[in-house]
């Protein structure tokens, strides 16, 4: 009789031990995901600035092309270049536009593999929403 107390005890010691586990695991996971948060918006900004740059540079650009091309033609077919130009601009941007919406469409979630092991995790210790 006398060990039932010891074994209970050891019994409650080692669930305190294994709910303290499963609270730095999860702490550990959560610090997970807002590292991945941070780094996501970190690369956002940076694609966004970037972009925007590339953007502007490439729009100047291609606008000082078409003049200097438009320049060079004579001035009965200055009209018809700049109409040239624009639809193969036009067409150009389309085309563009509808790989970006593929390429935009293709990529899986920001944080997939902190979901996947939140996941494993509830599996794991059949933690239930």
């Amino acid at each position: 009789m006398t060990r039932l107390p010891m074994i209970i005890s050891r019994f409650t010691g080692a669930a305190g031990r294994f709910s303290g586990l499963a609270g730095q695991i999860l702490e550990d996971r959560l610090e997970l995901l807002a590292l991945e948060l941070r780094e996501a918006k970190i690369r956002l900004i940076q694609a966004w600035l970037l972009a925007c740059m590339g953007l502007v540079f490439s729009m100047v650009g291609l606008l000082l092309l078409v003049l200097a091309g438009v320049y060079f033609l004579p001035p009965e077919w200055r009209i018809y270049g700049l109409v040239t130009a624009a639809t193969a601009s036009l067409l150009a941007g389309v085309v563009l536009f509808i790989g970006l919406s593929r390429h935009l469409g293709q990529k899986p979630l920001a944080f997939d593999q902190s979901l996947a092991e939140l996941k494993k995790d509830m599996t794991c210790f059949s933690i239930r929403k």
